[in-house]
Parts: C-alpha cells; structure tokens; sequence
C-alpha cells in the first residue's frame, strides 16, 4: 500500500516495528481489558487523529522493539487507515518516516487511553 503525500509515496509497511514499552503498554492493557494488542493499537491510532493539533511525529528509532505483521495490527481495515494517516501526513504536512509515524500515532493514542482499567471504560473513550 502506498500513501501518496507531496509526491512522495510513503508505504505502510509489511512489518511495523513498535517500541518494547509501547508493547508492553498493548500488552498490559489487554490483561485489563481483554482486547488484543492489535485491537488497542487500532483504538490508540484513531484517538491520536481524532485530536490531531496534539499529535506529534517522534522520529527516533526505539533501540528495542516488537514486530508486529501489517495485516495483523490493520486487519480487513487497513485502507480506512492508510486513508486516515494519509489525511492526517496531508493536513499536518508531515514528512516522516512511516514506521515513526505509526509508532507515535499508537504512543500518542496509548497515552490518551491511560486512565483504562477494565474493558468497561472504553464507553469514555467513544463518547
């Protein structure tokens, strides 16, 4: 898949290579709620570009990391995101790696799902 922004095409990765906190972060979150890792990272990425004047693009590169597949962390959604974070590179007029900027949209996300303690919470997230 390739995302197209200012003539440059940016290509969601087959491999997403997510930082050892963030996915201990997923994973820990999943021991609460019961959602899997992939499912909280699609929530964490939709929270960061429903409030995107906060979303910042970290470029460093974590020095310890988790693989996570493409089709695993997008599923059968994965054009509604390439869409999103296409949208989202055009009206920030980001130019980043791809792999930064999925990493920061689910850090960014995760940090606004901090307050999860039980799958029952979720109902503030969607509200």
């Amino acid at each position: 898949m390739a995302i197209q922004e200012g003539g440059v095409s940016l290509m969601l990765p087959t491999r997403i290579q997510l930082s050892k906190k963030t996915w201990d972060r997923l994973q820990y979150l999943q021991t609460q709620t019961r959602l899997t890792p992939n499912v909280t990272a699609r929530i964490a990425i939709s929270m960061a570009l429903r409030d995107i004047k906060t979303a910042t693009i970290n470029t460093s590169r974590p020095e310890q990391t988790h693989t996570i597949n493409r089709d695993v962390l997008f599923g059968d959604h994965e054009r509604v995101y390439e869409a999103m974070i296409r949208q989202f590179c055009h009206e920030q007029n980001v130019d980043a790696d791809i792999q930064a900027i999925i990493r920061s949209l689910i850090d960014n996300g995760l940090h606004k799902l901090g307050h999860l303690k039980k799958f029952s919470d979720l109902d503030t997230v969607f509200k």
